[in-house]
């Protein structure tokens, strides 16, 4: 089955949810404690999508199947890559290539370079790849629960 990547439109919230929900409790869940996957998507609904669209300087790709399915998203603003989310389903099979080739091209014909990134702990060695490097080890606080990340960035290309 093939993929194709577009814009993102309200109509996909819901297709985003079910695939960014499944990654984390299928892949990063891996590397995190069970408290801290529950806090990472308490209270994620798909309207914070669009509003992240609307309101919060996100420009967002979608990879679909012929049917509209959702298979994995990803997102920027300025010169960094704010998300990048693939159905476990589909990992290896080139989607969140396309995805992240997508961001970068259309962040270069807006006069930007994706060379930032938070990287949740799973994500470092696709994203040094890509070209990014590790500068350090962080978290971030959702729902009263820590959550470790890298934060990335690599040379203006």
């Amino acid at each position: 089955m093939s993929f194709a990547i577009r814009r993102m439109s309200p109509d996909d919230a819901d297709g985003m949810h079910r695939v960014h929900t499944q990654a984390v409790t299928d892949v990063c869940a891996a590397f995190l404690k069970p408290a801290a996957v529950t806090a990472w998507l308490h209270g994620r609904t798909p309207e914070k999508y669009v509003q992240a669209a609307d309101t919060g300087g996100e420009a967002f790709w979608i990879a679909a199947l012929e049917d509209g399915s959702v298979i994995g998203f990803a997102s920027w603003r300025k010169d960094e890559l704010a998300s990048l989310f693939v159905d476990p389903a589909w990992h290896g099979q080139g989607v969140g290539r396309a995805l992240f080739d997508a961001c970068e091209a259309e962040a270069a014909k807006s006069g930007h370079a994706l060379r930032r990134l938070v990287a949740a702990v799973n994500a470092v060695t696709y994203y040094e790849a890509l070209g990014f490097h590790a500068v350090r080890e962080t978290y971030r606080v959702k729902n009263g629960h820590r959550i470790p990340q890298i934060e990335m960035t690599r040379d203006r290309r």
